[in-house]
């Protein structure tokens, strides 16, 4: 709630409107729900960033079906419900960009790493394929791609080797945000960020 409130409060100081809605990504339901409450309060939705995402660390033969089974459903069934809950709305106004943020290791497979990686290469290429979806109606796709990032869900997970020389959390919004800033005739299909020195 702290955050939350904080957020809020920051939005607000820049002269904006927010609403926090707790839900569900991997829940249809929930996502439907949250959606039309915030075109409700807010307007249409033109801009969406996928960043909710779990991680869990384990060698295939000894990874839980059931854990497995939640990373995929939040890290890629995410995407793909919120995406599809605001496209409509996007195609009609001929406007939107959605951007995923996957992760380097979505371009490469890690040890210990194979839910995480599993549904971080698919959200690639779902990323692709729904480009290819809407580019003719003016909505943009990116898939954003960093590698570590000092986040609380990478120190639990045990790969955060050196938390001073990691990508912060701020360099990732503001890697979103320099995307959306581009003219709309400009289609940025996809950023990879990576450390310096790792």
């Amino acid at each position: 709630m702290l955050f939350r409130s904080a957020v809020e409060k920051e939005v607000r100081a820049f002269g904006g409107r927010s609403v926090v809605l707790p839900g569900d990504v991997s829940d249809e339901g929930s996502v439907s729900r949250c959606v039309a409450a915030a075109e409700q309060q807010l307007g249409p939705v033109d801009v969406l960033v996928n960043n909710a995402g779990v991680f869990a660390h384990g060698p295939v033969d000894r990874l839980d079906a059931l854990v497995f089974d939640h990373t995929i459903a939040v890290n890629l069934r995410g995407p793909f419900l919120m995406a599809r809950a605001v496209l409509p709305g996007m195609k009609s106004r001929r406007r939107g960009h959605i951007v995923n943020v996957a992760s380097t290791a979505g371009l490469r497979g890690v040890a210990g790493g194979a839910a995480y990686c599993a549904s971080k290469f698919g959200l690639a290429g779902l990323s692709q394929a729904m480009l290819q979806d809407v580019r003719g109606h003016d909505v943009r796709v990116t898939c954003l791609l960093p590698s570590t990032v000092a986040t609380d869900m990478a120190r639990r997970g045990e790969f955060l080797k050196d938390a001073a020389k990691a990508i912060r959390p701020e360099d990732v919004a503001q890697a979103v945000v320099s995307l959306l800033k581009l003219d709309v005739r400009v289609l940025p299909t996809s950023l990879e960020l990576w450390q310096t020195n790792p």
